[in-house]
C-alpha cells in the first residue's frame, strides 16, 4: 500500500542504538531516546493529513517580536515547508543565510525526572541539515504544505536563525482550487502584507 506521508531517514539509527545498550552503553538514555523517537514518530502521524496537492493554501506569517506585522502567502499543496521558509524570509526582507525550524505547538513530551541532558521533546521539524537532534526527525524539504491537518492544527510556529530567534506564527487562511489565471512560477506569492519588518540583524 502507498504511503502518501514523508518517511523519516532513520539508516541505521534503531540497530547502532539497539548495539550499543547491549553493550551496556548509557543504556537508560539510549532507551529513553528510544521512547522519544518513538513517540515523536506516533505523536506525528496524527498531525499529517491527506489534503489536496494541487489546491493552492493562505497561510499567514505573523511575527511575533513586533506588533502588526505579518506576511500573507499563497502555496501550492505539493511546494514544501522548506520553501514556504523561503517564502516568509523573502517577504521580510531578509538574506536566507540561517537555519530554520517548524513546531507544532501544544504537543510535548516532558523529559523524564533525573534524566540528566534530556529536554522535552517535541513535534518539531527543521531545515534538511539540521542534525543537533537525539533522533531521526522529518526535515522541512520532505513534509508538503497538503500534508498537515489544518483543522487539527491551525497554527504552526517558526522561528528563523536560532541566534537572533527571528519568531513567527504561520495561521492558515485557508484553502482554494487552482484557477486559470494561476501560473504555478508564481507560487509562493505575497497576497496580502502589513507592518514593517526589523532589520534583520
Amino acid at each position: 500500500m502507498h504511503n502518501p506521508f514523508p518517511i523519516i531517514d532513520e539508516d541505521d539509527f534503531i540497530e547502532s542504538v539497539n548495539s550499543a545498550i547491549e553493550r551496556g552503553d548509557y543504556v537508560d538514555y539510549l532507551r529513553r531516546v528510544l521512547e522519544n523517537y518513538a513517540w515523536y514518530k506516533s505523536e506525528f502521524a496524527r498531525v499529517f493529513a491527506d489534503g489536496d496537492p494541487d489546491a493552492i493554501y493562505r497561510l499567514r506569517a505573523v511575527y511575533n517580536l513586533k506588533k502588526g506585522v505579518w506576511r500573507e502567502i499563497e502555496m501550492r499543496g505539493k511546494q514544501t515547508f522548506e520553501e514556504l521558509a523561503m517564502a516568509i524570509v523573502s517577504a521580510m526582507g531578509w538574506d536566507y543565510d540561517h537555519m530554520h525550524g517548524f513546531t507544532i505547538p501544544g504537543v510535548v513530551k516532558e523529559p523524564a525526572e533525573g534524566m540528566r541532558f534530556e529536554g522535552a521533546t517535541r513535534i518539531e521539524f527543521f531545515e534538511s541539515h539540521w542534525e543537533d537532534d537525539p533522533f531521526p526527525t522529518y526535515k522541512s524539504n520532505q513534509i508538503m504544505i497538503h500534508q498537515i491537518d489544518y483543522k487539527k492544527y491551525p497554527t504552526i510556529d517558526f522561528i528563523f536563525d536560532f541566534g537572533d530567534g527571528h519568531e513567527f506564527k504561520i495561521k492558515y487562511q485557508g484553502i482554494r482550487d487552482r484557477n486559470g489565471e494561476d501560473k504555478i512560477s508564481t507560487f509562493p506569492k505575497i497576497v496580502d502584507q502589513r507592518g514593517t519588518a526589523p532589520k534583520q540583524y
